[in-house]
């Protein structure tokens, strides 16, 4: 882990999000699917106390307030803008990403099914969607964990409806296109080198 990394848990981010209780940190906490746990106290305190004693956040006053890379983490997350969610699958694998940015910034969060998650700066918000693409290329294309491989966006901005876009690479000349909202999509099959340029138009609708 490199010095601008973080880990963080499931309660350490509960707590950091609780400290800022802005819109933006409620959009947050759902994508991570931690608002089912918004009220509990108890994971609260938890993550408050791990996150004091490992340094990431400290007493002022009556206060716990983040400090250093956590305090950057928080102050993205609080004011976030957009979001990007990221699901990259194969038969045998299952990874899910998220991305926030801001005005003030922008972090990449690798989810891990044991609740401890890595964060990362991104360079700026505007980067965002670039990263996500270039992840999914390098997927898909790339083909490291075999296929069938899809790739899901979510990309969720303030004051515009959600837009999700999957795209399913197979060992064939046509590759599967969904693209919509979460309640409704459409389905075509699109040639594979047109494939990716589609799945782009299609997330800046």
């Amino acid at each position: 882990m490199s010095e601008t990394e973080l880990r963080m848990t499931d309660h350490e981010l509960l707590a950091l999000l609780s400290m800022t209780p802005t819109e933006s940190a409620a959009t947050t906490l759902g994508l991570f699917r931690l608002d089912q746990h918004a009220d509990n106290e108890l994971l609260q305190n938890a993550g408050l106390t791990t996150l004091l004693v490992r340094g990431l956040a400290e007493t002022q006053g009556e206060n716990i307030v983040p400090v250093e890379r956590c305090a950057v983490v928080g102050t993205v997350l609080s004011q976030a803008q957009e979001w990007l969610e990221i699901s990259l699958t194969t038969p045998s694998t299952d990874h899910v990403l998220f991305a926030a940015g801001s005005n003030v910034g922008a972090v990449l969060l690798s989810l891990s099914p044991f609740g401890v998650h890595e964060i990362q700066p991104i360079e700026s918000g505007t980067a965002m969607l670039a990263l996500g693409l270039h992840l999914c290329r390098e997927y898909l294309v790339g083909a490291a964990e075999g296929l069938p491989a899809t790739a899901v966006v979510k990309r969720v901005r303030v004051g515009r409806e959600p837009v999700v876009v999957q795209l399913r690479a197979v060992e064939s000349e046509k590759w599967i296109l969904r693209s919509g909202d979460e309640s409704e999509f459409t389905e075509e099959a699109v040639a594979a080198e047109d494939a990716l340029v589609r799945f782009e138009s299609a997330l800046n609708a």
